[in-house]
């Protein structure tokens, strides 16, 4: 198979290419071929890539070039939109530590299409974007989910009518999110090398919080049988009662530090500290089942909600133990109420005896 060819793109003022050895330099000159000629510049690599949109260094350096470096970003570009939402009401409503995470996936959204005007996107430029990172897909699925986030702010304001990014499917696995089983959540605890990892796991089950959350929860938010959490992206204030078989957990649970999870040296659990040592009990061949299952850590919330709704708790029910909006618990019940009524259809079809292969048939 051939190299894939490179889209053709229209040179701006002062530019040209020499093509040598079968592959295409571009200089920057102005007043070429005449007595005003100016030494001319060598632009870094190509202006666009296989997929048609622009190389971020090499518009760059040409701007510079044409004296453009102190100016702003051109109206409607992608540029001026992210400039325009981080300075919004929107922006500051949200977490510090979600606009962290936006940052760095705003930044890498402005570097590939910082010049190309917010209305030309459509889902393929969408989906270019989102296959650039399917090696790892919970990446390419959030960079999507930014990107629809920023577009759905910028209709009421303007640059586009529509959100292309609602054409474009999630990468299979990428949420992260697939909810574990009761059996493979009982193999974990009977299987683990480490308490400590159990304790981790089984209050993220039965709070139904955040890794982050669980991990900074303190003995002095324990009281009257139920959990004080203040959550750390949203800044929720939630009062949880506990599930008894969490009250048991606690009592198990021995006051090592201010937290109520601490790690093999009774210290906190730092993030990373954590995440390195869930990782390294994953790669255990005890735990082949539940990598296999492709499962993580964060899919022990949505078995919360799955099992708080399944146990018939209504959608505020369940919104008032995680904190979710009641539209994402709505999304859940919604496949539980599915799997339930496929179910039921189910054993009425059997029960019916209609079009059964064991019994007589109704004609």
């Amino acid at each position: 198979m051939g190299r894939p060819r490179k889209a053709s793109v229209k040179l701006p003022p002062h530019v040209h290419a020499v093509k040598a050895r079968g592959k295409s330099y571009y200089y920057f000159q102005r007043f070429r071929g005449t007595h005003r000629e100016e030494p001319r510049v060598k632009l870094p690599g190509e202006p666009a890539g296989c997929d048609g949109l622009p190389n971020a260094e090499w518009w760059q350096a040409y701007r510079e070039l044409c004296g453009e470096e102190q100016r702003g970003p051109k109206t409607g570009t992608f540029a001026a939109l992210i400039g325009a939402y981080k300075a919004s009401p929107e922006w500051k409503e949200l977490s510090a530590k979600t606009r962290e995470n936006y940052v760095r996936y705003l930044s890498e959204i402005e570097a590939t299409w910082g010049e190309l005007r917010a209305a030309g996107v459509d889902p393929r430029h969408v989906l270019a974007l989102r296959d650039r990172k399917s090696e790892t897909p919970a990446a390419a699925n959030y960079i999507v989910r930014v990107l629809s986030t920023l577009l759905s702010w910028s209709i009421p304001r303007g640059y586009r009518h529509d959100n292309p990014c609602k054409h474009v499917k999630m990468l299979k696995g990428g949420d992260g999110y697939e909810p574990w089983s009761w059996e493979q959540i009982i193999h974990f605890r009977d299987h683990v090398s480490k308490r400590e990892l159990w304790w981790v796991a089984a209050l993220a089950l039965y709070s139904g919080q955040r890794q982050g959350d669980d991990l900074a929860m303190l003995w002095s938010d324990v009281s009257d049988g139920s959990l004080a959490v203040v959550q750390q992206k949203t800044g929720k204030k939630l009062r949880i009662a506990m599930h008894r078989d969490l009250r048991e957990l606690l009592q198990e649970i021995p006051k090592r530090a201010v937290t109520v999870l601490s790690n093999t040296r009774g210290k906190p659990w730092t993030t990373d500290g954590f995440k390195a040592s869930w990782g390294k009990e994953l790669d255990r061949d005890a735990m082949a089942p539940i990598r296999e299952a492709g499962l993580v850590f964060h899919g022990l919330r949505k078995s919360a909600v799955v099992f708080l709704l399944e146990a018939g708790c209504t959608d505020a029910e369940v919104s008032a133990i995680t904190g979710q909006s009641r539209q994402m618990v709505e999304y859940y019940a919604r496949q539980v109420n599915q799997k339930k009524l496929a179910a039921n259809a189910v054993l009425k079809w059997e029960a019916s005896g209609v079009g059964g292969t064991t019994g007589e048939r109704d004609l």
